[in-house]
C-alpha cells in the first residue's frame, strides 16, 4: 500500500460515511474516537468467540456468481477480520473528515516490533489498550494526524500475527467498504 492508494481509501471511506449520513452534524475528536474503540472491543469479542473469515467459501461463493452482500454476511461479517477492518475504516473516515494527509513514508519497524512484542505478551486486548491509548495521548496533545496514520499502518503490518492467518488487510478492507456502500443510513444504527 503505498501513500497514493491509502489516501485513495481515506477518501473513499470519508465520502461513504457522509453519503450514509455520519457526518450530517460535526461531533468533537472524541466521539469519533469513541466509534474506533467501539470498533475495537468488537474485534476483541470476535477473537474471543474465535469468529474468523471464511475466505475460501466467500470466494467460491464470488466465482459462482452469488451476491456479495448475502456472501460477505455469511463468510466474513462480525469476524476477526472483518472487525480490525472495521477499525481501520473507521479510521480512515476521520482522518478524511479532518482532511489528514496519510503517509506510507515513515519507517515503522520499532513500532511494529514493539506492536508484536505486546500482542505476544498481552494478547489482543492489550495491543489494543496500547492503540487505545496512544490515540488518547494524541488527541490529548492534539496531535492526532500521525497517531491515526501509525496506528492503521501498525494494523497492517500486525495483521496476520494478530488473526493467526496469512492475510492481507487491505482485502478485508475493501471487502468492507464495498459492503459499507451498499448498507442503509447510518449502517441502521441509531449512531
Amino acid at each position: 500500500m503505498n501513500t497514493e492508494e491509502l489516501n485513495a481509501l481515506k477518501d473513499r471511506a470519508y465520502k461513504t460515511a457522509v453519503k450514509h449520513g455520519f457526518h450530517e452534524d460535526t461531533k468533537p475528536d472524541a466521539y469519533y474516537l469513541g466509534l474506533v474503540m467501539s470498533e475495537m472491543g468488537e474485534a476483541i469479542n470476535a477473537d474471543r468467540k474465535g469468529l474468523r473469515a471464511n475466505v475460501v467459501r466467500f470466494v467460491e461463493d464470488m466465482e459462482l456468481g452469488n451476491p456479495f452482500k448475502e456472501s460477505f454476511e455469511a463468510h466474513i461479517k462480525d469476524s476477526l477480520e472483518d472487525e480490525l477492518a472495521d477499525i481501520v475504516i473507521r479510521l480512515l473516515d476521520f482522518a478524511g473528515l479532518r482532511g489528514y494527509e496519510l503517509s506510507t513514508d515513515e519507517d515503522l519497524d520499532l513500532f511494529i516490533l514493539s506492536a508484536l512484542e505486546e500482542l505476544k505478551t498481552s494478547g489482543l486486548p492489550g495491543l489494543l489498550l496500547v492503540f487505545i491509548y496512544a490515540l488518547y495521548y494524541n488527541f490529548k496533545f492534539n496531535e492526532l494526524e500521525k497517531c491515526v496514520c501509525r496506528t492503521i499502518r501498525i494494523i497492517s503490518g500486525c495483521f496476520e500475527k494478530m488473526t493467526g492467518r496469512d492475510y492481507d488487510l487491505w482485502w478485508f478492507v475493501e471487502q468492507k467498504m464495498q459492503y459499507n456502500e451498499l448498507r442503509p443510513k447510518l449502517n441502521g444504527k441509531k449512531y
